[in-house]
């Protein structure tokens, strides 16, 4: 894969606004505000509106940090066998609710064309609800703990829009833990592709579980688009999927560029690659809060989602 300049941003009147708020010293619930406009459930149906799924669409349909780039990058390299390059990811991966110049239209045919095994991700963080669901089509949806999506969220979005110095751990952690964050949409999203977790298009695996074995996630997404890998082909899909190798090629994956950011001061898209870091600023209090916040939002569903069993250390 080749090294580029992130995406173009259209978001420069945000981050505008955003800058205005933090010298008022309201820089978070600015960006909270902005961020509940953009994940409204208002705009969410048109999404995919007349949009009718097809046999070489693998729908990626993870929640936000929740391993996307990750899912992403292996559905493309597998649909390649192990050969993908691109200067940028969402230049084979359309990306319908995220409305950034230069990303792939969903109707382009160009990456499932030239790709040998005729298919191609699409990228969407919405619910279920509203992602159209065709037997012809394929469904990966990883899950991730919510408390280390918090913890990846504040590193990447501070990051984003220049809050890194102005906005403590502790300040993050209290303003999500707020009704109407974007963290309270995470029962939903859960619970909706779990309901689906059986029907044979579709596959649900934990980020966890990614990590502690690459190798047998690339057998299960393969096995989910019906690719036969050789030997050598799945050994590249695993390099080119491992944290080394997405590192090295961090701006094949990066963030839009925000015209009033450079360098060490922008958001970075592969920061870590592991499970279990939720104690790198959540206290216990806190992990206990949002836990509570996340059960309560499972129950009212009627989800038998295993949260407990997969996030709640004994």
């Amino acid at each position: 894969m080749h090294e580029t300049a992130p995406l173009l941003s259209p978001l420069l009147p945000m981050q505008l606004f955003i800058r205005a708020g933090r010298r008022l010293g309201h820089g978070v619930p600015v960006l909270m505000a902005m961020l509940q406009r953009m994940a409204s459930k208002d705009r969410k149906p048109a999404v995919f509106a007349g949009y009718e799924p097809q046999a070489h669409d693998v729908f990626v349909t993870c929640f936000s940090k929740s391993g996307t780039n990750w899912a992403m990058q292996l559905v493309t390299q597998i649909a390649n066998r192990g050969a993908a390059e691109f200067r940028h990811i969402h230049h084979l991966v359309p990306w319908p609710d995220g409305r950034m110049p230069g990303v792939v239209g969903l109707e382009d045919p160009g990456p499932w064309t030239s790709a040998p095994a005729k298919m191609r991700a699409i990228k969407t963080a919405l619910e279920a609800d509203y992602v159209p669901w065709s037997a012809k089509a394929r469904y990966l949806c990883v899950v991730r703990d919510p408390k280390e999506i918090l913890v990846s969220a504040y590193y990447f979005l501070t990051g984003v829009f220049g809050l890194r110095e102005h906005v403590s751990p502790q300040e993050w952690i209290e303003h999500m833990l707020r009704p109407g964050s974007f963290i309270t949409d995470w029962p939903a999203h859960a619970d909706g592709y779990w309901r689906w977790r059986e029907r044979p298009n579709t596959r649900l695996l934990f980020y966890a579980d990614l990590g502690a074995d690459l190798g047998a996630s690339v057998d299960a997404i393969a096995a989910l688009m019906d690719v036969k890998l050789t030997a050598e082909e799945r050994a590249e899909v695993v390099r080119r999927g491992g944290f080394a190798y997405m590192k090295a090629h961090e701006s094949c994956f990066a963030p839009p560029r925000m015209p009033l950011l450079t360098g060490s001061r922008r958001g970075q898209m592969v920061r870590a690659g592991r499970a279990g870091d939720s104690g790198e600023f959540l206290s216990p209090a806190h992990a206990e809060a949002l836990d509570a916040q996340m059960l309560a939002g499972l129950d009212a569903l009627g989800s038998d989602f295993p949260y407990a069993e997969r996030f709640m250390r004994a």
